[in-house]
Parts: C-alpha cells; structure tokens; sequence
C-alpha cells in the first residue's frame, strides 16, 4: 500500500515538475523576462480620433496617403452584437495634422476590417480588406481606389470573396485584381473553445496560407504557427509569412503564374527572431518592415485592460544585404501593442492592435536613410 501511495506521489511530482518546466519555456519565449530598453533614432507624435484599433496601415507611395484599417476590438470581443462599425480611413502621409478621413463607402451588412493589401497595376488600384462580422462568417471584401479632382481618395464597393478554407483570417497580399494569398491565425474562429486555447498556448503548427487565384482557393502552405503578416517581394517573386507565437519568419520561392510556393531549404526558409511577429510591410527598395510585440503575453492584458501596456517593436530586414535592424523599441508608454510599421521617404508610420491612434514618426537612423 505505501509503495503505491509513494508511486502516485511519485508520478504526481513528475507531472507538476513537467508543467513547471513548461510554464517557464513558455514564458521565456513569450518575452515575459525580456528587459525593454526604449530606444528610436528621430521623433515621433501620435495621431487619435480613429474609429479603433489601427491594426493595419499601408501607404500609397505614388499619392503620399496612408490607408488604416480601424476597429474597436475591445469593444468587439466583449459584444460583438453591440460594437460600433469599424472603418477604413486614410490620412496624408505629409500632413497628418490636417486630420483623417472615413473613407468607407456605405453599404449594408457588418463591417470589421482587420488585415488591408492594395493592388497597383495597370488596371487601376484595388484595396483588399479582410471583414469579420460579427455573424462569424469571413468575407474578403474588394473596393476599387479612386481618386478625386482634390485628390482626396474614395472607395467603390466591387464585391466579396468567402470560402471554407478561409477560416480566420488576420492579413493578406493582393496579387491581381481578384487574386490574393490569405493567412489563418488559426484553424477556428471560436475563441471560447478548447481547440482555439490549445492552439494558442501550446502553439500548435495547424495554421494555414491560402491562395486565391480569382475562381477558387487553395492552401499553398500548412503547418504554420499562428500564420500572421504575409507579403511578397517587389518583383512577386518571393512571399514572407510572420509566425507570432513561434517568433518566426517563413520564407517563400513563389510561381508568379500558378501561386506555387517552395519554401527556401535550412536557414534561408525560416528566420527566428524571438519576437511576436506582426504584420509586414514592403518598402520601395524590397525591405521588410515588421511591427512585432516583445512581450506576447503583455498583448493579452493590454486587450482587456487599456492602461496596462504591451511593449512595442520594428524590426527592419533588408534581403539584399541581409542586415536585420531594431529601429523601434517603445515601453508601451508611447506606441501600446504595435501591430505594423509602414515605411516610405523618411517616414514610418506605426499602427496598433486596440488603440484608436497612430504613430508617425521622422526617421533619421542611418540604416534606414543609408541604404
């Protein structure tokens, strides 16, 4: 009887030291005991007044305005019956204190932007909006760009794209006029499940890209860990997912005809960074800029309380040199849970996850201005 009892103590102690063990590899990769030493060469000011969250910017570099997908997600994960509407609104790149814009065309139905792409071709341009109403159905939502006698752009509704493999989109890149790639954060949209917190916190590889080549969708890549940011290469030759929770950058040989991708062998396919990747932005000379979140689980608690901060970061990856640079680093005190950094002409814009402002900020690091 008491070799039993010592067994099941035994096996008992076992189990709780393996837990422990987990618990702290979780928090050390999560960046729980990450030291943040805030840090930017230039200045910075916030800009308010957004209809949410700016979880994702992009700029128009031939017209200088900055696009930002805008959403109350606080408001929405409490009730999403009851959220305001969220927006697409834009600002001039050049002169942000003249304020922003609501450029979001009216039209029935639930709107909740997350992830934006905008198409430039020779056709015209065409912004790609992710949409998650609160019905829980995943559209892919298409508007064609126009631009007025003042300049001032406009949105025109083109339609929406659904399909089963789109399970939970968080970011996307437009490739064509109806042709995009799509990545699942996870493999259901059921926050309250078993699955979804499994997925999270043992960061299970189950996410998947998608792409959508105009008629029908496919998964191109799976085995991904909370796929987040994607985007291509200038010449669209090369395509980038961010991993959040693996703290990883996956990256792809693309087929510019049939969407194919081949994931480049070793070290040159996946790059660690030990950061909570975030979305991508690709300036005018092919660098990636990655807002990205230092302390992981300090995002969760800054999504349910506003006053507690979530640290934030940019990191800038030049593939022609091969360089990879800090240039961001913020406490949380300024810029709270840094989603993405598009950069153009001296200028980067960062966006955040749940607060309803950007940072715009005058680059004078030399490794940015050098190059």
């Amino acid at each position: 009887m008491l070799r039993s009892i010592m067994l099941v103590i035994g096996i008992l102690l076992i189990g709780a030291f393996g837990v422990a063990l987990f618990a702290v590899r979780l928090m050390i990769d999560m960046g729980s005991f990450r030291t943040i030493e805030a840090h930017y060469e230039g200045s910075c000011e916030t800009y308010g007044g957004f209809a949410g969250g700016t979880e994702d910017v992009l700029i128009d570099r031939e017209t200088g305005w900055v696009f930002v997908s805008s959403d109350d997600r606080r408001a929405f994960f409490t009730n999403p019956d009851t959220a305001p509407r969220g927006a697409i609104e834009v600002f001039r790149l050049d002169d942000p204190e003249a304020g922003h814009i609501d450029i979001t065309p009216e039209r029935s139905g639930d709107f909740r932007p997350h992830g934006i792409s905008l198409y430039d071709g020779p056709e015209g341009k065409r912004l790609f909006v992710i949409n998650h109403p609160a019905d829980g159905h995943q559209f892919i939502e298409l508007f064609d760009v126009n631009y007025g006698e003042d300049g001032v752009p406009s949105l025109a509704f083109v339609g929406s794209i659904s399909d089963p493999l789109i399970v939970s989109p968080n970011d996307l890149v437009a490739t064509g006029l109806v042709s995009f790639y799509v990545g699942n954060d996870f493999s259901t949209r059921d926050r309250d499940g078993l699955g979804y917190q499994m997925e999270l916190f043992l960061r299970q590889n189950k996410t998947t890209l998608v792409y959508y080549d105009g008629e029908e969708a496919r998964v191109v890549a799976d085995g991904l860990t909370y796929a987040n940011g994607v985007n291509v290469s200038p010449d669209g030759t090369v395509l980038y997912v961010a991993e959040t929770t693996d703290g990883t950058l996956r990256i792809y040989d693309r087929d510019i005809v049939s969407g194919a991708l081949t994931q480049r062998v070793g070290a040159e396919g996946l790059l660690d960074f030990g950061t909570g990747l975030d979305n991508i932005d690709i300036d005018a000379e092919g660098r990636l800029w990655i807002g990205a979140h230092p302390k992981l689980f300090d995002v969760q608690a800054h999504a349910i309380d506003a006053a507690s901060p979530s640290p934030s970061q940019v990191l800038m990856i030049d593939p022609a040199t091969q360089s990879i640079s800090e240039v961001f680093m913020d406490t949380g005190a300024l810029v709270s849970g840094s989603s993405t950094a598009a950069y153009h002409d001296g200028t980067m814009v960062i966006g955040v996850i749940f607060d309803g402002h950007v940072a715009v900020c005058d680059v004078t690091d030399e490794r940015v201005l050098g190059n």
